[in-house]
Parts: structure tokens; C-alpha cells; sequence
């Protein structure tokens, strides 16, 4: 269980209908083989986050993520992610792009489920103890939200209002691979529309967050990430002081203020 305090293998059976982690991973190869055309070698992990249900998997001595989504309200959005994910690729923004099927698909539905296929990256999850880490992934929300500003398509229904734009949505050290920079920006799944300095205040203060015990990140932290950002992108006396509203808000949600 990537976040819940439940049995994962009732959970398995439960929520996705497999008998076990070995119906799930013969499930997975046969989905691999009629949609991509590839040969499963072996199913190293699986993880339940929610109605989603991550696979790592190894295929043609590769290293692959499967996210198999079960809830159909999911399933429009998660092929807009990965629309999205595959222009910001293209854009040079560093992502796990999903690999598409032979005949194009970035999302095959199979059965019950929706699944997307993404190559497994070379990183750990971001360290905030590391001050060039923290650095580097000021500098990389900054890239990504100018990336953002100018994707050129509708995303969840529609257009940025007036003052917003199309964040991450997510931007957090477990969503932030690092080898020796930042190697990717996983997980777009709440991508959604607001000011980027919502955005920064929200991930300034959840930075150090990964999936138990959440902890505040350390002011002198909080300001190094925010200074990398806006030495790459300024933030305006407005979005100043929009970000440190959202700072204080979400501190005292959390009970840290």
C-alpha cells in the first residue's frame, strides 16, 4: 500500500479482482502482449494507491511502471495526462513519457481497467536534506510552469481562467526523481488549473512529503527552493503575496503553524 493502513493483498483481491500478486502479473503480461506486442520477463513489485494499482515490471531486460487504473471516472483524465506527459516530453521537460501501443495508444482499456505503460527512471525520490537538491527542484517547477503556461490544449474541460494557468498539480519529493539533477517529474494525475504561485506555496510547503508521517519542511529549506524558482521565474509583489497566504494555510491544515 503506497499511503493506506490496510491489508494490501485484500485490497488486491477487493478492489481489483485479482486472486493474487501472480493472477495480477499474468494479467498484466497477457495485457502487454495483445495491446504493446512485448513479452513480460517478470512482475518485480506491485503497489495500491487508491483505485490505481502500479506494477513494476521488467520487459525485454527493460524496466517498466504499468498503472492500471480501475474507477471509470479516472480514465478520461488519466488519457489527458498522458497527452500532457508526452508534449511536456517533447518540450524537453524531464518525464516518464508513456509508451505507446503499435497502433498509437498511449491508454489501452482492457477488461475493467485502464492501463498506461511508462518506462521505469534512473533516480531516488527527492532529498530535501540536500541543498543542490532543493535547488534544482525550484529551478524545475519554474521550467515546468513556463512549459505549462503555453500547452496548447484544453485539459480537464477546459481552458485557464483569467489568472491562472495549468499546474502540476502535485509537485513534491515523491514526485521528483534526482541523479545528479532532477530526472523526472512523476505523476500528473492532478494536474489541474491555477496560479502558479498557489502552485509554489502549496509544494514549498509539502516538498519534503512522501507517502507517511508527513513533516514541515524547514523554513531556511522553504526559502532556498522558493529563491531557486524565482531567480528562474520572478514572482510578482501580487503573487508574493498570494504565496505566503498559501504557505500559512496550508501549515495550519496540517497543524505546523
Amino acid at each position: 500500500m503506497l499511503w493506506e493502513a490496510v491489508d494490501s493483498n485484500e485490497a488486491l483481491t477487493t478492489r481489483f479482482g485479482f486472486v493474487d500478486s501472480n493472477d495480477a502479473a499474468s494479467w498484466l503480461g497477457d495485457t502487454l502482449r495483445k495491446a504493446w506486442g512485448l513479452r513480460l520477463q517478470s512482475c518485480d513489485r506491485l503497489v495500491i494507491s487508491g483505485s490505481k494499482l502500479l506494477a513494476w515490471l521488467t520487459i525485454d531486460g527493460r524496466g517498466f511502471i504499468a498503472k492500471c487504473a480501475i474507477d471509470p471516472a479516472l480514465f478520461t483524465r488519466l488519457t489527458e495526462a498522458d497527452a500532457l506527459i508526452t508534449w511536456l516530453d517533447g518540450e524537453g521537460i524531464p518525464v516518464a513519457a508513456p509508451q505507446p501501443t503499435p497502433d498509437g495508444r498511449m491508454r489501452v482499456e482492457r477488461d475493467r481497467y485502464s492501463v498506461g505503460l511508462y518506462p521505469l527512471v534512473n533516480g531516488e525520490l527527492l532529498d530535501v536534506n540536500d541543498e543542490n537538491q532543493v535547488a534544482a527542484a525550484g529551478r524545475m517547477l519554474a521550467t515546468l510552469h513556463r512549459a505549462l503556461s503555453a500547452y496548447p490544449r484544453s485539459f480537464a474541460g477546459g481552458h485557464a481562467p483569467e489568472g491562472q494557468q495549468l499546474v502540476h498539480g502535485d509537485f513534491r519529493s515523491a514526485n521528483v526523481l534526482y541523479n545528479g539533477g532532477v530526472t523526472a517529474v512523476l505523476d500528473f494525475d492532478e494536474a489541474t488549473h491555477r496560479s502558479r504561485a498557489e502552485e509554489l506555496g502549496r509544494s514549498a510547503a509539502l516538498l519534503g512529503t512522501r507517502y507517511h508521517n508527513w513533516q514541515p519542511l524547514p523554513r531556511a529549506t522553504r526559502e532556498q527552493f522558493v529563491a531557486a524558482y524565482c531567480d528562474s521565474y520572478p514572482l510578482t509583489g501580487t503573487e508574493w503575496d498570494e504565496y505566503t497566504r498559501v504557505v500559512a494555510g496550508v501549515s495550519e491544515h496540517f497543524g505546523w503553524a
